[in-house]
């Protein structure tokens, strides 16, 4: 009796961490690439964890006990599918921010070493992207958006319940709609945020290349390097309250197109 009552512990373990790892793996605001895997695994066990009550509530209303290895096998692919969508739509907000700050970058000169002398850069990662990507972070803890994921995911065994009745193949490709769509918001987003700069930068290449005209003889290229460089810089201090608000206000429709991610699977 005690083993199988710690085999379905166990068991509603796993199926609570397949559906909340990817997103714990995924998500910058759980630490992303700069905290290491097994510590981001801690974090989704920790969740599946506070997942407990709904996975197990949601274990014995589909009437798993007797399951066996293939159901099992289909059911963690689907909860697998399920947490790497809302994961991959979840971090693509941030993501975002970070192309906007690359963005920036290429246009104001950073990589101009690299394109210099390649061997020298090392695959340095983009000043303004890192900067970008850590506001964003900022951004999501202070107006609450980590206590709003979980609630997202703890909310979504109510709306995709465990079990194989409720998939489908129409809401398999309802998922890959959203997440097509969470992509092009990426683009967008990212030109949005780095709109302001790109402007300035393509204004100032417009003035220096009239000055290369009208002093054919002045090392345009590298004089304009320090002024892009100081341009952007400044135009960011300039409208970071701006930049501020923009990512404050978008995350608004990042998660309401999580929880479009988590929806769609109901078909």
């Amino acid at each position: 009796m005690a083993q199988d009552a710690l085999l379905r512990m166990s068991t509603i373990l796993v199926v609570g961490g397949a559906r909340v790892a990817p997103v714990a793996i995924m998500l910058p605001a759980f630490g992303g690439r700069h905290l290491p895997l097994s510590l981001r695994l801690a974090l989704g066990a920790l969740l599946s964890a506070l997942a407990w009550p709904l996975v197990a509530a949601a274990y014995s209303a589909a009437g798993l006990d007797g399951a066996g290895p293939l159901v099992w096998i289909l059911i963690v692919g689907r909860e697998l599918a399920v947490g790497a969508a809302v994961g991959f739509v979840a971090s693509l907000a941030f993501h975002a921010a970070e192309v906007a700050g690359q963005l920036g970058d290429v246009l104001r000169g950073a990589n101009a070493a690299a394109i210099l002398t390649p061997a020298s850069d090392g695959g340095a990662p983009s000043p303004l992207g890192t900067l970008y990507l850590l506001l964003a972070t900022i951004i999501f803890l202070e107006i609450g958006g980590l206590s709003r994921m979980v609630a997202a995911l703890m909310n979504s065994y109510a709306a995709v319940p465990l079990g194989l009745s409720h998939a489908s193949v129409m809401g398999m490709q309802n998922a890959a709609l959203v997440v097509l769509l969470a992509s092009a918001k990426l683009l967008a987003t990212a030109l949005a945020l780095a709109a302001p700069l790109v402007v300035a930068l393509l204004l100032a290449d417009v003035a220096l290349a009239a000055l290369g005209r009208v002093a054919p003889d002045l090392p345009i290229y590298f004089l304009g390097l320090p002024v892009k460089a100081l341009l952007g810089v400044g135009m960011i201090l300039l409208g970071l309250g701006a930049l501020h608000g923009a990512l404050a206000g978008g995350f608004a429709g990042w998660l309401d197109l999580v929880n479009r991610a988590i929806a769609s699977f109901r078909g």
